[in-house]
């Protein structure tokens, strides 16, 4: 397949031709934009294309860069837990376990966890280690936030969602995901306050927003670091 380097505007772009194509398509990888197109296709109509989706390639470009300053918090054994870094100690024992004392947390790693197999090992165990901390403490805050704002649930769940940070069902049962753990306490904060506020107004009318900032004045705040951070709620780059 040829490639050729282009540039259209301010797009710096791979062009990769081939006469097995139907259709010109657009590919994001490790921050490289490429566009693939058929042999037929002139360099007018490919550069219109690109146009057309600059909107697109400017979002996925920026995500690609956001996800990619993901830290490694293995390598910096720091772990964040809501407003506190925790010092992460990964020590050999004879069983798998994870116990926090002060500000360290400690990966016990049984010896029978092949080498190769240490780092998905550790990843699991401390999401374990995450749920139940997420299951304390948002019970804690809808227990606080419920009498606050005269509403009542049905149950606490805790989730393991890739992209969604709460729900709440009109049976009453509220739902939180447990990497909100990795956020800072007021913006897990917001989250509770936000599905509580769903316990009298089940949309996302004005009559919601206007109870949940009553009770949450921060709520535009928290919607803009959602906007700008919400990709570095993971344990690792690959989650």
């Amino acid at each position: 397949m040829p490639l050729e380097i282009c540039q259209f505007s301010a797009i710096r772009y791979q062009l990769k031709r081939s006469s097995r194509r139907r259709s010109v398509a657009l590919q994001i990888r490790q921050g490289q934009l490429a566009v693939l197109a058929p042999d037929y296709v002139d360099k007018f109509h490919i550069d219109q294309f690109v146009a057309q989706k600059r909107q697109w390639i400017q979002h996925h470009l920026q995500r690609q860069a956001t996800v990619a300053a993901v830290p490694d918090y293995l390598a910096l054994q720091q772990l964040p837990l809501l407003d506190e870094q925790l010092q992460l100690k990964i020590v050999p024992d004879s069983h798998n376990a994870v116990c926090r004392e002060g500000m360290q947390l400690w990966v016990q790693l049984s010896k029978r966890v092949k080498t190769e197999n240490h780092r998905a090992k550790t990843l699991q165990l401390l999401q374990s280690w995450y749920q139940l901390q997420a299951q304390s403490w948002f019970m804690e805050r809808v227990v606080y936030w419920q009498q606050q704002m005269a509403v009542s649930v049905t149950a606490v769940e805790i989730k393991n969602w890739k992209q969604k940070w709460g729900t709440c069902s009109a049976s009453g049962v509220v739902s939180f995901n447990w990497r909100l753990m990795l956020a800072p306490s007021w913006i897990a904060d917001y989250v509770v306050v936000h599905e509580l506020a769903h316990r009298r107004h089940m949309d996302h009318s004005p009559a919601f927003w206007q109870f949940l900032s009553s009770y949450y004045p921060r709520e535009k705040e928290a919607r803009t670091w959602f906007l700008q951070h919400q990709q570095l709620l993971v344990l690792d780059s690959q989650d």
